[in-house]
């Protein structure tokens, strides 16, 4: 009798398959550059947490500051969206949200500072 040591594989000595190749991404594939979505996140909360405050000035009223977060947020997620500008738009969302975060810290930091007497 003779012992068989094919384990139904079909590979000598029962050895797995090698993997399949893993294709390198292309240009098209690449979807942006992280580092610029952040940094145009980071200065898009900043402009728009304090776009209010500079629209006040330049006489625009105080409301027409408030259309500038939800535009940048429909821009930055139409990036994220499409496959070419992924990685932009998702660092722009995570950008927007780091700014958000300082721009509150430093908000409440003038306000426990003013005096308002």
């Amino acid at each position: 009798m003779t012992e068989d040591n094919d384990h139904g594989g079909g590979y000598p000595g029962g050895s797995f398959p090698p993997p399949p190749p893993v294709d390198s991404p292309t240009g098209v594939d690449s979807g942006g550059s992280t580092r610029l979505g952040v940094a145009l996140g980071l200065v898009g909360a900043l402009l728009a947490s304090f776009s209010p405050i500079l629209f006040s000035f330049l006489g625009g009223g105080l409301f027409a500051g408030l259309f500038v977060l939800p535009v940048l947020l429909v821009i930055a997620i139409a990036l994220a969206v499409q496959r070419s500008t992924r990685r932009t738009g998702i660092g722009m969302l995570s950008g927007f949200a780091v700014g958000l975060v300082v721009s509150a810290g430093t908000c409440l930091y003038w306000l426990s500072t003013a005096d308002f007497g």
